[in-house]
């Protein structure tokens, strides 16, 4: 079970931290609560800034929006 979840919806991506409760919808590609990191080529790494908890995930699972700000 992943410790942060990444939930897409349209023009929207919801992020939530299961290890401290921290969340976020996010409209545009910028993140108040999370940190977006590049970390491969087909990968990224989702950063609470509250607990500092890390998930990586694929590519495929942000939007388009998000792909540039991650590599």
């Amino acid at each position: 079970m992943r410790d942060i979840i990444i939930s897409n919806k349209i023009n929207e991506l919801d992020i939530i931290c299961r290890h401290c409760g921290n969340s976020e919808t996010a409209k545009s590609p910028f993140f108040n609560r999370f940190r977006l990191e590049g970390t491969g080529k087909n990968t990224a790494t989702v950063r609470c800034l509250n607990c500092q908890t890390a998930v990586e995930v694929p590519l495929n699972e942000l939007s388009t929006l998000y792909y540039h700000h991650a590599c």
